[in-house]
């Protein structure tokens, strides 16, 4: 079972692509310095689970070794049992958020659902931000409704990129950024709560592990906020250091 049998249970809400580039988000506020950018959580992933902010390093499970990376490492998952649990939870239910890492696909990984990054909740993950192999593309998920990056071009193998989520609980808004830009934008309700951790590498569906990450992950952020348009750039552009 996977991520993608919820979308045939579930009406599918389609994401109504970016903002037109003329309308803008609010600028950073007072925390908008590097600082502020490694967030509640801040996971590198340079041949080891150790967290830079946050309270918890990472703990590695099943099928993970550690390869090069596009700050000098990264964790590379098997597609099969290889994730990482950051033992951080976000408050998806009542506050604002954004995640964030950097990702490499393989070629084997270009077909269905694959997660990078969820939450665990009872039966399914709160959010999932993943590549949609239905749709050729990044996403930033909830169980029954997809924002799609339908701004960005299609992925490609063996490339990094840098993919940001946020949500904006006041008019439940959620957005997809591929490489520091708008790619998607929709209004939906996540109606999962939370009752685990933040993991790397998979998602939760019908009580069951799903959708694992074929490939490498790095500089995985959490944050209990909204980033702007600005800050997700910033970030994509350079880790805070």
């Amino acid at each position: 079972m996977t991520v993608a049998l919820a979308f045939v249970v579930v009406q599918l809400v389609r994401g109504q692509g970016a903002e037109e580039s003329g309308k803008k988000q609010a600028g950073p506020g007072p925390g908008a310095d590097a600082g502020s950018l490694r967030g509640i959580g801040w996971w590198p992933l340079h041949r080891s689970g150790t967290a830079k902010a946050g309270a918890h390093d990472a703990v590695v499970k099943g099928g993970v070794q550690w390869t090069d990376g596009p700050g000098g490492g990264a964790l590379q998952l098997d597609g099969t049992s290889g994730y990482a649990d950051t033992g951080t939870r976000l408050d998806t239910a009542d506050k604002d958020y954004s995640v964030a890492a950097r990702v490499r696909l393989t070629s084997e990984d270009m077909n269905g659902f694959h997660t990078v990054l969820s939450q665990d909740g009872d039966r399914s993950s709160t959010f999932y931000l993943q590549y949609s192999g239905q749709d050729q593309n990044f996403a930033f998920s909830f169980t029954g409704a997809r924002t799609v990056a339908e701004q960005a071009e299609q992925p490609q193998a063996g490339r990094w990129y840098h993919l940001t989520g946020t949500y904006r609980q006041k008019d439940h808004r959620m957005r997809v950024y591929v490489d520091g830009r708008l790619a998607g934008s929709r209004e939906a309700a996540g109606t999962v709560k939370p009752t685990g951790s933040v993991v790397i590498g998979r998602a939760k569906f019908d009580g069951k592990a799903a959708d694992h990450w074929k490939g490498d992950v790095a500089d995985v952020h959490l944050y209990d906020r909204e980033l702007t348009s600005r800050e997700v750039s910033s970030l994509s552009s350079r880790e805070p250091g």
